[in-house]
């Protein structure tokens, strides 16, 4: 355990939120934090991990980060990368009192199934370099990996990275079918209005654009989905839970028992979540959430 006082010195690999937050937690500690970043600013996927529409609560987290590394005792580092410009062997030989590696999660989880890998960049994408395309290819001096976009594509997964997948590759689909149409749309009005709105205003329904809509396919409950419970979903009787009151006493409370369901989302109105509650052995044959 790490006490108070000059003599400490920690090196923390990673300035963005797990970094600044680690660094600015030892610095009030009177512990002198050195805090090496590989970009020139300090944000990591707050900056582009984040879909361009993200622009206020972009700028409120890099403030956070802001206003931590701004601590007297932290000395932020930029532009320098542990394993290519510093090596760990090295830096174990500075008599550092601790090492601590907050370099962000850059790294998608693979999907598991075998000679995926082949189809990276071609027709398949990870959520990290689909985000990063999508943050910068308005840009007029980007020179990055394209990604191609269809119409029917299926996205895997269920956190909030998935739902802002969905949501780019809807966004892009209609705002293109619109445009082929001749009617151009600014694709942060359709996000902040919803796409529904949008069409709507322009006399258009979803049939008539001609998209199938896109398809996530989540592997836990609906209730563990990062959304509110939609008012149209069926509800199940709940079971009782024993709770603690301050006294010692118990009281009871209730709890979903959710554990198998259907999801249909729909992005004219964001999303949409209906659960059909199942009896059969899982998975039930629509066991997917679907963009239309």
């Amino acid at each position: 355990m790490l006490h108070p006082g000059p003599q400490h010195v920690v090196l923390i690999v990673g300035g963005a939120v797990a970094g600044s937050e680690a660094a600015f937690r030892f610095a009030e500690r009177g512990i002198l934090c050195i805090v090496l970043e590989q970009n020139d600013r300090p944000y990591g996927k707050i900056e582009d991990g984040l879909p361009r529409w993200h622009a206020n609560l972009r700028a409120q987290e890099e403030k956070k980060i802001d206003d931590k590394l701004a601590h007297p005792r932290l000395h932020f580092v930029p532009r320098t990368k542990l394993g290519r410009d510093i090596q760990l062997e090295d830096v174990l030989t500075w008599g550092l009192s601790a090492v601590v590696l907050a370099n962000g999660s850059w790294r998608d989880r693979p999907l598991p199934l075998a000679g995926i890998e082949r189809f990276v960049g071609r027709g398949f994408y990870y959520q990290n370099p689909l985000v990063y395309w999508f943050n910068h290819y308005p840009d007029q001096d980007y020179r990055g990996p394209a990604v191609e976009l269809a119409d029917g594509a299926i996205v895997v997964g269920g956190g909030l990275a998935s739902l802002d997948v969905v949501k780019i590759l809807m966004l892009e689909t209609v705002t293109r079918a619109l445009l082929a149409r001749g009617r151009r749309v600014s694709l942060y009005e359709l996000e902040r209005g919803g796409i529904r709105k949008g069409l709507d205003e322009l006399g258009l329904n979803p049939a008539e654009l001609g998209l199938q809509g896109c398809t996530l396919i989540y592997r836990r409950r609906v209730e563990d989905m990062p959304w509110p419970r939609s008012p149209r979903a069926p509800r199940r009787p709940r079971r009782r839970r024993p709770e603690r009151r301050g006294d010692g006493s118990c009281k009871t409370s209730w709890r979903s028992t959710c554990s198998r369901f259907r999801i249909s989302a729909c992005p004219w109105d964001s999303w949409r979540t209906e659960m059909a509650w199942q009896e059969s052995p899982w998975p039930p044959p629509s066991s997917r959430a679907t963009g239309w």
